[in-house]
């Protein structure tokens, strides 16, 4: 007893500045979703290693390499594609009247997170692999995860859907009525789309995609199908409850995709804004 009684005399004050500092940066962490996104590109430069491994460990080594194989092979198909969509009239390649052109590259989830209100996954690829700020990120088979918001060198953070300070324009396949789409922080593989007219032909199994002048997403992206339909309390829209294409718990390999026209879009809107 006397031994711990002198131990913690010797040791108090350290441990005492220990916790203070662990409080201090985790008060930090949580002040902004800024504040959240610059640490974590912070402390990717120092742990993504580490992140890596574990994240090597818990998928199965044969089937990895595989699927590593054909997301890059569907990434190179993809700017294939787009290659030759190039060479075509403006016509043949417009959306909703907007030329767009999207380049895509092959990444890895080296971390995530799913319980938070504001979530953000962490990409095994920085500034030097090509990654960018507002790049969408999707799944080898087209359907949305999130946008990148960050990178280093290495390493790139993006923003989840499952976060409730995210929102994008969606449309219903067919019907072609818009609205918006937003989390709730409830459900994780649950998301709204509000804001759709009362007009709109809107039932349950319908497929909600990215509207095509997103300035994240390609039109085709799928974001998921609607569950549940009610009429919003103004009684003038549609609030409709969106199960998510994706499996936001289990992503590993994905695209990024980035809209080269996005740029120029911004900029002209910022200009009639001012």
């Amino acid at each position: 007893m006397q031994k711990l009684i002198l131990f913690i005399r010797k040791t108090g004050v350290a441990i005492l500045f220990i916790i203070l500092e662990i409080i201090a940066i985790r008060s930090y962490a949580y002040s902004t979703p800024y504040t959240q996104a610059r640490l974590l590109v912070w402390s990717n430069m120092v742990v993504g290693g580490v992140h890596s491994t574990f994240a090597g460990i818990t998928n199965y080594f044969a089937l990895r390499k595989e699927n590593i194989r054909l997301t890059e092979y569907i990434a190179t198909l993809e700017n294939r594609i787009r290659t030759l969509e190039a060479s075509l009239p403006e016509e043949k390649i417009r959306v909703d009247g907007v030329l767009q052109k999207y380049e895509y590259l092959s990444a890895k989830i080296i971390s995530s997170t799913t319980t938070r209100s504001r979530n953000f996954f962490t990409l095994d690829k920085g500034y030097s692999d090509g990654v960018y700020a507002d790049m969408a990120v999707m799944t080898a088979d087209g359907s949305a995860v999130g946008v990148v918001v960050d990178c280093s060198e290495h390493f790139a953070v993006a923003k989840s859907l499952l976060n409730v300070d995210f929102r994008i324009s969606g449309v219903l396949e067919g019907d072609g009525s818009h609205g918006s789409l937003v989390w709730s922080g409830e459900d994780t593989q649950i998301i709204d789309f509000v804001e759709v007219s009362k007009y709109a032909n809107v039932k349950q199994g319908d497929i909600v995609r990215a509207a095509g002048f997103s300035y994240y997403f390609p039109r085709e992206t799928v974001i998921g199908t609607v569950e549940e339909v009610e009429l919003a309390n103004n009684g003038t829209s549609y609030n409709c409850k969106v199960r998510l294409a994706a499996d936001m718990g289990r992503q590993y390999n994905v695209i990024l995709v980035h809209n080269t026209s996005a740029g120029e879009a911004r900029e002209l809107e910022d200009s009639v804004k001012k």
